[in-house]
């Protein structure tokens, strides 16, 4: 009776040079075909090839694996217990060479980004409006970390996406920019001194209002101009949202610079004039930031490119959902 014991392989020697791929490949489809030519087509083989491979394939198991028959071949017990092994490794093998998909209709997968105030109110209405078509079981989680949580988060994947105006984090992250932004000043519409327009001499009388998001680097940006020696700006009151500077504004005679995405969207509501800065602030980018280990993630990818479909290349004016 025909022993039923795999053949044990040597162990001295790399399993490359005793075990080849393709090889089992071509046992697995002559097992499932039972037939040496149809097995030779679907493997793209000719029939000298497939019966060189399958010689190989009996010197390497010390067994006929398959026996002629009128139509085709029949496996021998040893065939029959070597074929699930076999084709379990090669699914294994399959498995890590076919790279996953993420199917966005079907996923039901957590992704956390984080953003300023700003960017929860420029992207975050269009952004779920479009996931509750096209992905409904995705769930966003908005986070507003430190320049080192953000760091570490994007590193470990805790953080999937970084969107908004980040200054270089290192070599080992990707961004990609979405859009150009400038700031605008906002005034309340009756403030004594502000007309519709600024003299930069007016900035040293006027006191400011400057907002710095945590881990945003837009507070320095505008620091860095209002207090040059061309301007000595007098700053009055400094907080962490952009969101509050408006209704700040709205009933004080303080004044202050902010994106001018944000300032065309509260300038309406709460009675304020934007006016062109006297001064230079500099333009910054709003970019998506991501970590090279996450690069090719599917998932990371998609959101990516959810974010280039809504916000790739956004201008003025820009309609923000109520």
């Amino acid at each position: 009776m025909p022993s039923t014991h795999i053949k044990t392989i040597h162990r001295s020697r790399p399993l490359s040079r005793q075990v080849d791929l393709n090889l089992l490949e071509l046992f697995e489809t002559v097992y499932r075909t039972r037939n040496l030519t149809a097995a030779g087509s679907q493997l793209g083989l000719t029939q000298p090839a497939v019966s060189r491979g399958l010689g190989r394939l009996r010197e390497m198991y010390g067994d006929t694996l398959f026996v002629r028959q009128q139509r085709g071949v029949a496996p021998t017990p040893f065939a029959d217990s070597l074929v699930s092994p076999v084709s379990s490794a090669l699914e294994i093998l399959r498995a890590t060479v076919n790279r996953p998909t993420f199917s966005e209709g079907e996923e039901a997968r957590t992704f956390r980004v984080a953003m300023s105030d700003v960017g929860e109110r420029l992207f975050l209405p269009r952004l779920m409006r479009h996931l509750a078509e096209v992905a409904p079981q995705v769930v966003v989680e908005v986070v507003s970390p430190s320049r080192g949580e953000l760091l570490d988060g994007l590193t470990s994947g805790q953080i999937d996406l970084a969107v908004g105006y980040l200054s270089d984090l290192g070599k080992q992250m990707h961004q990609r920019r979405l859009f150009r932004e400038r700031f605008l000043y906002v005034a309340r519409k009756d403030h004594p001194g502000v007309k519709g327009k600024l003299r930069r001499e007016q900035l040293r009388e006027l006191a400011h209002v400057v907002a710095g998001p945590v881990g945003m680097q837009h507070a320095a940006a505008v620091e860095k101009v209002l207090s040059g020696t061309r301007v000595k700006a007098k700053v009055a009151l400094r907080v962490d949202s952009f969101l509050c500077v408006g209704p700040i504004v709205a009933s004080t005679d303080l004044i202050g610079a902010v994106p001018s995405n944000l300032g065309a969207v509260v300038a309406p509501h709460l009675q304020l004039q934007l006016v062109e800065p006297p001064v230079q602030f500099p333009a910054f980018d709003v970019s998506m930031t991501w970590h090279q280990r996450f690069h090719r993630d599917p998932g990371s990818e998609w959101l990516r490119g959810v974010f280039v479909t809504l916000f790739d290349a956004l201008r003025l004016p820009f309609e923000i959902e109520t």
